[in-house]
């Protein structure tokens, strides 16, 4: 049983890389939910959307959740809800803007039942069960972004979200570090707070710079202006808006996504432009080329974004060309590197000019640099401290930085995914842990990553596959087996087939004269025609054996 002086801090995602972020907190028997995000597929996840978090410990507990509490609108800190509605009922509270793409994503995947949406604003506070909530500003790069403070009988945690300081955001409204230093002077008892940039020095850059590079790029573009940037971030959008207003060029909105956080933003009062300054996209061809500016995704070189297919000519409008400037307005995210760098070759190799991560002031991180991370430290003065957000370096570099302000290496937690760690009034320990598995998302499907779809992906793409058919009637072998391959024999392919054949041949109508089952056949044939085949070829290949008996 739980120590009712104790809390328990569960974090099922978010730590030991970006993505999945999603953390619990239960005090007497009660658990609220910190944000419920996706994380995007590596090279090593053939054919996968993306992986959600493991839900087991909530399923288990699930009478026990008060409500879900979202810091900001991004896919990694709310893709997976639709998931985890499935499996639970509680109360959201987010922003309003946050709300908005968050039922937009519930429209694809429907809950079981209607969620309770509670609107929040920043400085609000909240009962949910044994904790009292305040939720406060912080810039990031999508509107709507808050830290939490959780109050309880034993001690405050700020949670920062995901967060910077910007002293002059593009909506003039800036992180509320008085709160955050209010809370400090109370007295906080851990501080957990994101480290994308702990490895970043001084402070990151406000996303009000990017207007004068913007500005300068369409003053000299005499061909199309394709920009790519993520579908959430508003601010980006707006000043993309604000320079095309300018110099009298018009706007397709490329992409489902896009087109849907577009309406939303604009009828949430979040997006200022002409009525006339987005066109449909069937229109496009009736503007001359420097009349146009085409916004969509693939940023991170995503395959079915607008950018990847324009890169190589299968967009059903438009497809890079001579003339065209191309702004890749984004940061590449750690894993995406290939695939980004593949894009913009593509996309300079059919002429067009292309800016983005290694030019100055093309993207501005909408997370905090190292003196940032100091100075939430330095105000919120905790007692405890816990890194998040973050791969294992950025977590790292950011405990050196809580250590540099005399934070004792004793009060610092480093944890991994699925660590029970209990937090009292004096003390911050880590005393179990949850094994979780990576739960993969495939079209309809849903399964554990070590699953054997994804090990036969694997095979199939690493090794090809050898596919077996063998006829059989009245405990007889009909003819001699079938053996086609794919992606796994090359110019010796005829001669390997033959000693394939030869081996399965006999060793069929032995297992056939002894009389054993279809299936100790297959079993048999499988495990003795996976050495046989190694032994010739030195791979390993996804063997199919199929029996057909007639």
């Amino acid at each position: 049983m739980q120590d009712h002086k104790a809390i328990k801090i569960i974090p099922l995602g978010g730590l030991g890389g970006i993505g999945k972020n999603i953390t619990l907190f239960e005090y007497r028997n009660e658990i609220i939910i910190i944000d419920c995000g996706i994380m995007f597929p590596t090279e090593e996840m053939p054919g996968i959307d993306y992986i959600i978090p493991d839900f087991s410990y909530i399923r288990k507990n699930k009478s026990k959740v008060k409500g879900i509490l979202v810091t900001h609108g991004h896919e990694d800190h709310i893709g997976a809800i639709p998931y985890l509605l499935q499996e639970i009922s509680a109360p959201i509270y987010a922003t309003k803007l946050t709300i908005g793409l968050i039922q937009s994503r519930l429209e694809e995947i429907p809950p079981k039942k209607d969620p309770e949406f509670i609107e929040i604003e920043p400085r609000d506070q909240r009962q949910i069960g044994c904790f009292k909530v305040e939720f406060i500003k912080v810039n990031h790069s999508i509107i709507g972004g808050v830290g939490l403070a959780l109050q309880t009988d034993i001690g405050t945690i700020i949670h920062t979200g995901d967060f910077k300081i910007d002293f002059s955001p593009v909506d003039g409204d800036v992180t509320d570090i008085f709160r955050f230093a209010d809370y400090g002077e109370k007295g906080v008892l851990l501080l957990m707070s994101d480290s994308t940039n702990a490895e970043r020095e001084g402070f990151t850059k406000s996303e009000s710079v990017l207007i004068d590079k913007l500005t300068d790029i369409f003053a000299s573009a005499n061909g199309r202006i394709i920009v790519a940037t993520f579908a959430s971030n508003i601010h980006r959008i707006q000043q993309v808006m604000d320079v095309a207003q300018r110099y009298n060029r018009r706007i397709v909105i490329s992409g489902l996504t896009m087109q849907k956080n577009v309406e939303i933003a604009n009828s949430l009062g979040y997006l200022n432009y002409r009525d006339d300054l987005i066109i449909d996209i069937s229109k496009a061809g009736s503007l001359p080329n420097k009349k146009l500016v085409i916004i969509g995704t693939g940023s991170q070189g995503e395959p079915m974004s607008a950018l990847y297919r324009m890169a190589y000519g299968t967009h059903r409008h438009f497809f890079a060309e001579k003339g065209d400037t191309v702004i890749i307005t984004a940061s590449v995210i750690p894993g995406n590197e290939r695939m980004v760098t593949n894009v913009v070759n593509s996309l300079m190799k059919m002429g067009a000019e292309v800016y983005y991560d290694q030019d100055d002031d093309i993207h501005v991180s909408g997370h905090g640099s190292s003196k940032e991370l100091k100075l939430m430290i330095a105000v919120t003065k905790p007692k405890f401290f816990m890194p998040i957000h973050g791969e294992f370096r950025h977590l790292k570099a950011h405990s050196e930085i809580a250590e540099s302000l005399n934070i004792k290496t004793s009060r610092i937690m480093i944890a991994d995914n699925g660590d029970v760690l209990e937090l009292t009034a004096k003390s911050f320990k880590k005393v179990d842990s949850i094994e979780l598995s990576q739960i993969y998302v495939d079209g309809k499907e849903i399964g554990d990553i070590e699953s054997n779809v994804i090990k036969d992906r694997h095979a199939m793409s690493s090794d090809g596959i050898l596919f077996v058919a063998i006829v059989v009637s009245g405990g007889m072998l009909m003819r001699e087996p079938d053996v086609f391959s794919r992606g796994f024999l090359g110019n010796k392919e005829e001669k390997i087939v033959e000693l394939i054949k030869r081996d399965l041949n006999e060793k069929v109508k032995k297992l056939l004269a002894e009389r054993n089952s279809t299936n100790d056949i297959l079993a048999s044939l499988k495990k003795g025609l996976k050495n046989h085949v190694y032994k010739l070829t030195k791979r390993n290949p996804l063997i199919i054996v199929e029996i057909l008996e007639v």
